[in-house]
């Protein structure tokens, strides 16, 4: 699979909080292939982000953090779509809902299930998945695939990584702007 996205140095994957059980298997193999990248060079740093199914669009995101962080990503993924013609909507979309009870009405965001977000080393957005690049969708795992495909490039004939070929001046446990460490390998039994 060919793509002219350069390769990240931070990978974020958003996953849906109590999703059903139909999305388990979904969630686990992306948790899978996070852990896969965790290793990888030049890929400097994994973050998992939890959402639900959908986020109230409202002022007071500026007072809980894990929604500001939240608002303030799928802002920045709508500018990534805007500028590189792709579409996130069917799997991101913007709604407006209207209560005829409370007579009251707000706008939310419908999320994904799972959602990858690539950054370079300077914490720019280069990708996101799901997204729609004209007819094609390019799902979480389409993108999981480039990147390791790109990493197992650095890989010698008898296995070993080359180290040479990546440098970098920050610590593999880097964290972005916004204050997230490493992940934990997944673990079903820790529960």
């Amino acid at each position: 699979m060919s793509n002219p996205t350069p390769t990240p140095a931070t990978v974020e994957l958003w996953i849906r909080s109590f999703a059903p059980a139909t999305a388990g298997p979904t969630q686990e193999r992306a948790l899978e292939r996070l852990e896969e990248l965790e290793s990888s060079d030049p890929i400097e740093s994994v973050e998992v982000g939890v959402w639900g199914k959908e986020v109230e669009q409202t002022d007071h995101a500026s007072r809980i953090p894990q929604l500001q962080r939240i608002e303030t990503r799928l802002e920045a993924f709508e500018t990534w779509a805007d500028s590189t013609g792709r579409q996130l909507e069917p799997f991101f979309r913007n709604t407006h809902v209207e209560s005829t009870i409370t007579e009251t009405s707000h706008d939310v965001w419908r999320l994904p299930t799972v959602a990858l977000a690539e950054f370079d080393e300077d914490d720019e957005l280069l990708h996101v998945a799901p997204c729609r690049n004209d007819e094609r969708t390019v799902d979480v795992f389409d993108r999981f695939d480039a990147l390791l495909e790109r990493t197992d490039r650095n890989l010698t004939a008898d296995g070993d990584r080359r180290r040479d070929e990546v440098m970098t001046d920050r610590p593999s446990g880097r964290t972005t702007s916004y204050g997230r460490g490493r992940v934990e390998p997944f673990s079903p039994s820790s529960d």
